[in-house]
């Protein structure tokens, strides 16, 4: 993954997650992205056990919910959550490998 990648989902995260200013700008990608990190960040954080084999579908799994439940607790109605959840996916993909090599 490319250091512009990893700063693309660190960014749209902290925009989301961390209250820098969430507004009317927000699209589904960045939505997608953020999802996707914390869904990592909170994998990466926790006790489980990771299996390099199952890391992808983990991590994407995770990615979906988180998605779902940024829409939800930030009433991010006005955004594609189909597209969020595509985005978030996608974005899992792409930071599993990560995990492998850190």
């Amino acid at each position: 993954m490319s250091l512009q990648t990893i700063t693309q989902y660190k960014n749209a995260h902290t925009a989301l997650y961390g209250g820098t200013g969430l507004d009317r700008r927000i699209t589904e990608e960045q939505a997608g992205h953020a999802a996707a990190w914390e869904a990592a960040q909170q994998l990466k954080n926790s006790e489980m056990d990771i299996d390099e084999y199952k890391l992808s579908h983990t991590l994407k799994a995770l990615a979906r919910q988180q998605a779902d439940q940024l829409l939800t607790a930030l009433g991010l109605d006005y955004l594609d959550d189909q597209q969020v959840t595509r985005h978030a996916v996608a974005a899992a993909a792409c930071i599993a490998p990560e995990f492998v090599t850190a």
